[in-house]
């Protein structure tokens, strides 16, 4: 076994892992034997070789993934186990994951075109951009849009399609009742259980290319602008502007305020915030922050091998100083004290 600190580990006698274990909604499987990891469409005969990244720590998962910049948290964990594959198609790029748990992801489209998100399982559970998908749904973020994605404590599986053509808005929109939708997710798993593993830029692969954009294009006309009267009562705060003000502020302070500081930042009310973050994400701004400074802690553990720092070290520089309580916590979310995250990042 080659085990990486904190990140990928390779098992070529690893029993199989349902990437999802709904039929309905998703047919993918990740097995690994002989020749390492693999995904299969069922029903099959055998496995179709299709080879997987696979982590055994989310935020590694998660820098992995490509064309967002994203902040995410795990709120909970069913498989300790996050896969990722990649493919490129003459210019349309298919990305397949699988995590082992839920999401509350916070990013931007940083790549030149505009990204298409769709689950591939259990599709009723995302919710994005405050709205639940299902199986006529799916995420358009055009280039430079941010996102909110939140699935809620579930295994799941999900696709991302990225294009180069530009959407026709600015913002990222969920877009409904769309048969194209289904049209998508059968090509994108279609491709994925033929091409992942075989020789690269092929006519094959241009081909599946050419097929998956022409579908795809059905998603990108802008859908209705919603009706801007009617509603009685004060009008409602943009809670993506809120949400994205929120993570800005966070991201420029080494140690994570309070929720009732974030919300005096912000120049609103505490329960504004609350409503924002429970629209996103299902849970209050406290918890959120307590998720992300786990990850913070963590992600420094990872990396702080070379300066050979000491776990109190590490949790001072964060603000913490309930050392033993935090740790506690720290186990529930990630299945070990801080010091065995610091032992395995050392090797």
């Amino acid at each position: 076994m080659h085990q990486s600190p904190c990140g990928e580990r390779w098992n070529a006698h690893a029993k199989c892992l349902a990437v999802a274990n709904d039929p309905r909604t998703c047919n993918f499987r990740l097995a690994s034997g002989p020749a390492g990891y693999r995904l299969s469409a069922r029903p099959v005969a055998s496995y179709h070789s299709l080879i997987m990244r696979l982590f055994d720590d989310f935020d590694a998962w998660g820098d992995a993934i490509s064309g967002a910049h994203l902040r995410m948290a795990c709120d909970s964990v069913q498989f300790r186990r996050w896969a990722l594959s990649f493919l490129d198609l003459g210019g349309i790029e298919l990305q397949v994951a699988f995590e082992g748990g839920g999401n509350l992801c916070y990013g931007a489209n940083t790549h030149a075109g505009t990204i298409l998100f769709l689950p591939l399982s259990h599709s009723a559970v995302h919710i994005c951009n405050g709205k639940p998908l299902d199986e006529a749904s799916l995420l358009v973020m055009p280039r430079g849009s941010d996102f909110r994605i939140w699935v809620p404590r579930s295994a799941h599986s999900w696709c991302s399609i990225i294009l180069p053509s530009e959407a026709p808005r600015l913002s990222a929109w969920v877009a409904r009742g769309l048969e194209a939708t289904c049209e998508i997710r059968r090509l994108a798993r279609s491709i994925a259980a033929n091409l992942l593993g075989r020789p690269a830029d092929t006519p094959a692969h241009r081909a599946a290319g050419r097929e998956l954009a022409a579908a795809a294009a059905a998603c990108l006309p802008a859908p209705r602008e919603p009706a801007t009267c009617g509603e009685p009562g004060r009008p409602k705060l943009d809670r993506a502007a809120i949400i994205r003000g929120a993570m800005d502020r966070l991201d420029a302070e080494p140690i994570l305020p309070t929720a009732a500081d974030l919300a005096n930042d912000l120049g609103i009310t505490s329960r504004t915030l609350l409503r924002a973050f429970h629209e996103s994400y299902g849970i209050s701004p406290k918890r959120y922050l307590l998720l992300r400074e786990l990850h913070a802690v963590r992600r420094e553990l990872c990396t702080g091998a070379n300066g050979e720092p000491k776990v109190t070290d590490v949790l001072s520089r964060h603000g913490i100083w309930e050392f033993g309580r935090f740790a506690a916590r720290y186990r529930r979310q990630f299945g070990e004290l801080p010091s065995a995250t610091l032992r395995r990042a050392r090797g």
